[in-house]
């Protein structure tokens, strides 16, 4: 493993890149297989961390999943409520969000019994609206430490869960009204989820509902803030995954900093993932766009501008853009990203003193950063720290003339990154 990669500006970029697989739509579509009725099939999955998760998840809950001879993931399902295992089998979900409340939702609309965990990071990351969430609509769960956070005990609850109308005001995560959704499918009847103040990254619920309705399921927007579910048998089914938007924004970001062309292969217009509107984001910036249903090219100009930027809707995209600002002319401010506190790391927190390094005045606020520039160009050499935060590595890699310690956290979601960099002549050094 290495323990710091050396990096240097770009020679010539003229790429045609296809970014590994959504995690996000992996990880949903995993768990909906697992719960439909008889095979699914799943092309385009992302093979990293974060999804070995899930698929250990599902292998201690009796899942069978396999690959096939030409690279798929095939998905037996169980048709309904997940299994009771005996003995109660122990998870462990490492940082990934996405397993950690997507299965904790199914797990307590199920009667067997689990117990989950994860590293001391995901133990800090808030779990409580959910857990509270699900309490009462029926579930059983505890949690070890008290405070709703991992590592909870969930079940066993043979009654499953009621439905009805669940009240949130602003969840800390769209992951939690995600996993209501998912658990919502095994209820005895209807759910209602009313969002009083509305959700952070709705469009990652919207991935949920087109992910469900893939596999026979009801949920939809009845008003703005208002989903209804119906519960069902999902049936399996052949899916394919598209590639990860927020991977895309890295070397989409890359072009626009340093000049010359990326072009992503089957992403664009008709994606379901809110982050492939980070294109138009830096084409408000001055970079060369454009977009087809189904791809989308971003062209250097030489010339890039700040801006005020609400990032409510893409908030993955907020270090991308953060590290873009460096190379803009004037101030850059990003709001409506206060749920990045509650990641893989503060990213705000963590973002603001790695830009600091680099010569940037950064002010931090709880719901985003003002960033003004380096006035003499970017320090060169500096060390990165990463906070074993995947986004974080793959953000301030793209300022080249850096040093980025711990690089393999980008196996969570990227595992051939700094392949794809040194492809462009980026990577100088490894150790």
């Amino acid at each position: 493993m290495a323990t710091a990669i050396s990096l240097q500006k770009p020679s010539t970029i003229d790429w045609q890149l296809q970014p590994p697989g959504s995690k996000s739509i992996t990880n949903r579509a995993l768990l909906l297989a697992a719960i439909a009725r008889g095979r699914s099939t799943l092309h385009g999955w992302l093979d990293a961390e974060d999804t070995h998760h899930m698929r250990n998840a599902l292998a201690a809950l009796q899942i069978a999943v396999s690959e096939t001879e030409d690279g798929a993931l095939s998905v037996y399902g169980v048709g309904g409520a997940l299994p009771s295992v005996d003995p109660a089998p122990e998870v462990f979900v490492g940082t990934a969000g996405t397993v950690a409340r997507f299965l904790l939702a199914i797990a307590a609309a199920s009667p067997g019994r689990l117990r989950m965990d994860g590293t001391p990071r995901m133990r800090e990351r808030p779990m409580d609206t959910l857990v509270e969430a699900l309490c009462e609509l029926g579930a059983k769960i505890t949690s070890e430490s008290g405070n709703n956070c991992l590592p909870l005990d969930i079940g066993p609850n043979p009654d499953g869960i009621a439905g009805g109308e669940i009240r949130l005001k602003r969840p800390a995560s769209s992951q939690f009204v995600s996993g209501l959704v998912l658990a919502a499918v095994l209820a005895k009847a209807p759910t209602r989820i009313v969002l009083e103040q509305g959700t952070p990254a709705r469009p990652y619920v919207d991935i949920t509902l087109e992910v469900l309705r893939a596999f026979g399921g009801t949920a939809e927007w009845v008003n703005e803030n208002e989903l209804l579910v119906q519960p069902c048998v999902l049936e399996g089914t052949a899916y394919r995954i598209e590639p990860d938007a927020s991977a895309a924004s890295y070397p989409l970001a890359l072009a626009a900093i340093h000049g010359g062309r990326t072009t992503i292969r089957d992403l664009g217009t008709r994606s379901m993932q809110g982050d492939v509107g980070f294109a138009g984001v830096l084409g408000k910036m001055g970079a060369r766009v454009r977009q087809t249903e189904h791809e989308t090219t971003v062209e250097g100009t030489g010339t890039l501008r700040g801006g005020h930027f609400d990032l409510s809707d893409m908030p993955d995209m907020t270090l991308t853009l953060a590290v873009a600002s460096l190379f803009a002319q004037g101030p850059t401010e990003i709001t409506g990203v206060g749920i990045l506190r509650h990641h893989e790391s503060d990213r705000l927190a963590a973002g603001a003193t790695e830009l600091r390094k680099l010569g940037a005045q950064v002010t931090e606020h709880e719901e985003g950063l003002v960033i003004e520039p380096p006035r003499d160009g970017l320090r060169r050499g500096v060390e990165i720290a990463t906070y074993k935060d995947h986004r974080m590595a793959m953000a301030f890699s793209l300022a080249g003339d850096v040093t980025i310690l711990d690089p393999d956290c980008v196996g969570k979601t990227y595992p051939d990154y700094f392949q794809h960099l040194a492809q462009v002549g980026m990577v100088v050094h490894r150790r």
